[in-house]
This record gives structure tokens, C-alpha cells and sequence, in this order.
């Protein structure tokens, strides 16, 4: 009798283990602040997956900004082998690290996956003299360094793109860092500077109200609301870039977790929700689960890393304060 009941408790055991988790909320760390990219897929996630009843626990949103993302990833990289504490990242995990010194790269992190991609954009306001992305190119090449561009921070997807124009085309732009893409937007609807570099969705709104214009899109091909709206590739420059959503949960969790993660990710990805608020903000559709998304920011470390390094940008941990 007692075999048999120790044979029935152990045929309950793993069921029992893998529905343990998680038992009580899940803090979501957005590494900007209160509107800014990462902030706003923070909560749309949050959102789909306590509306669909993905998790049977709540998903609570914490804003820890400060550093061009250092905050948030240091303190979500402090707690080792927490599965209650889950990440927004990309290729930050790359570049806090390079910009900082701080120990808090990818071997701090266990991907779970990337559920699209986030377009940069170059717009201008509604009245401006530049009609396209060759006409500022002209306009900084002809005036080195007076083409005024907004950028949330240094070494950035804003930034890279910034830079990445100037290899292509020899011109030279004054970068102006913002603390989010909001202010940098505003920046841009005041005068005080010519251009944003910043996310699609956070120009889109003044785009639609005939306030900022879209030079172009340095997509792979044009977004679908965007049929009018040139790639920077159809004018000549080869630029695709923007911010990988991605979700990455501090090293050292549970197998088991990440599965479920994996798995509620691709449902969030899937969901009608998702799809709508991709298209909203002219996404790139894409997903990747934890193996492929940690396989993709191997790629691209090498690319950032010179990046990074000929601009100046690289601290060494021993050069750190």
C-alpha cells in the first residue's frame, strides 16, 4: 500500500513543480522612463498577457531609467536566478556593458525572445525645407556638423543610424541627446532642432496631425501604413535600423521557466492585440524564441563593438569611475 502511494505522490510531482511558477507577481523592468519605446512594450505586454490569461499571476511594470538603460539592466542583472524578474532588452545588452564599463553583458542574462522590431525613422517638422533623407545628407555635408539631429543617447539605435549615414555619405551631423524620445520629438515640433532619429511610434502621432514629416524609414522594405514613405535604401543609403523587443530574465533561472516564457511570448506575438499594436507603430513582424534570439545578438556584438569604439564611446572596466 505504501509503495503504491509513493508511486502515485512521484507521478504528481513534476506537474505539481511546473505549475509552481509563478506563484506571485512578475516585476517587468522597462529601462526608460514613462513613455519612452521600452516603457510602452512593457506594458502592452503586460497588458495582452493579464487580459488573455497567459500567466496566472499579474506582470508589474517598473520604470528603473537612467544611463541610455545602465539602471534597468543593472539592477534586473543584480538578481541572479530570480524568475520574478523579467527584462526588457536588446541590443543594450551589448552596449551598457561597452558605454559603461559595467559588468552587466550577455552572460548576465537568460534570453527568452524577441517579438519584433522596433523601426527607426528621420523626421523633420511639417514645414522644413528637407524633403528627403539626400536633402539633409546635402544639407550636412555642405555645412559639417550644423544639421541638428535628436537622439534619446549616445550609442543608441538613433545614434547608430545617425552614424552609420555618415560612413555611408561623409556627412557630419551634430547629434543632441534627450532623455526620451518624447523630448526629442518635442525638440523637433519647437525648432530647436532640424531632425529625430527616434522610434516610428513616437513620431507617427505628429506625423498623422500634419506636424512632422517622414523623410524615410530605414526599413527592409516600406511599412505596409507607409506605402508613400521611401526606405532609406530606396534613396540611396543602405541603413536598417531600430530596437530589437526582446525579454531576457537574469541568468542562472529554471529551464522550465524559460520554456514557459518562450511560450507565452509567442502566444503575446500571435495574439490580435500584438499584431494591431505592431502595425500601429509600424513594426518589423518579428519573432524569435530564446536560441535564436541569443544567436542574433551574437551576430550583431561585432558590428556595435566598432561602432561603439570609433566613436569614442567604449569605457574599459579598468578606465571606469
Amino acid at each position: 500500500m505504501k509503495r503504491h502511494l509513493l508511486l502515485l505522490l512521484l507521478s504528481f510531482a513534476t506537474p505539481v513543480a511546473a505549475q509552481s511558477y509563478p506563484v506571485k507577481p512578475i516585476e517587468m523592468i522597462s529601462p526608460t522612463g514613462a513613455g519612452g519605446g521600452s516603457d510602452l512594450v512593457a506594458r502592452m505586454v503586460a497588458d495582452i498577457i493579464g487580459k488573455e490569461k497567459l500567466l496566472p499571476q499579474p506582470v508589474i511594470v517598473q520604470n528603473r531609467a537612467g544611463g541610455g538603460g545602465a539602471v534597468g539592466q543593472s539592477y534586473a542583472a543584480s538578481k541572479k536566478g530570480d524568475p520574478y524578474t523579467i527584462l526588457v532588452a536588446g541590443t543594450g545588452l551589448i552596449t551598457v556593458p561597452l558605454r559603461t564599463g559595467l559588468d552587466v553583458g550577455m552572460d548576465k542574462f537568460q534570453a527568452l525572445g524577441m517579438i519584433g522590431f522596433d523601426l527607426n525613422s528621420l523626421a523633420v517638422r511639417d514645414d522644413s525645407p528637407f524633403k528627403t533623407v539626400k536633402d539633409l545628407v546635402a544639407a550636412a555635408r555642405a555645412k559639417p556638423k550644423t544639421i541638428n539631429i535628436g537622439i534619446t543617447f549616445p550609442g543608441g539605435s538613433a545614434h547608430g543610424m545617425v552614424f552609420r549615414l555618415e560612413q555611408l555619405t561623409g556627412a557630419k551631423f551634430n547629434t543632441v541627446s534627450f532623455k526620451s524620445g518624447t523630448d526629442s520629438v518635442t525638440a523637433v515640433l519647437g525648432g530647436h532642432i532640424h531632425a529625430t532619429a527616434e522610434n516610428l511610434g513616437e513620431v507617427m502621432p505628429h506625423v498623422e496631425l500634419k506636424k512632422l514629416r517622414l523623410l524615410g524609414v530605414p526599413a527592409m522594405q516600406r511599412p505596409a501604413g507607409l506605402p508613400n514613405v521611401p526606405t532609406f535604401k530606396e534613396q540611396g543609403f543602405d541603413v536598417h535600423a531600430g530596437g530589437a523587443r526582446c525579454f531576457v530574465a537574469p541568468a542562472g533561472i529554471p529551464r522550465e521557466v524559460v520554456t514557459l516564457w518562450e511560450t507565452t511570448l509567442a502566444r503575446v506575438h500571435k495574439s490580435a492585440a500584438w499584431k494591431d499594436y505592431m502595425a500601429r507603430n509600424m513594426y518589423e513582424d518579428v519573432y524569435m524564441n530564446a536560441d535564436e534570439m541569443t544567436k542574433w545578438l551574437v551576430t550583431q556584438q561585432g558590428e556595435i563593438t566598432r561602432f561603439l569604439t570609433e566613436m569614442g564611446l567604449v569605457v574599459k572596466k579598468e578606465d571606469r569611475k
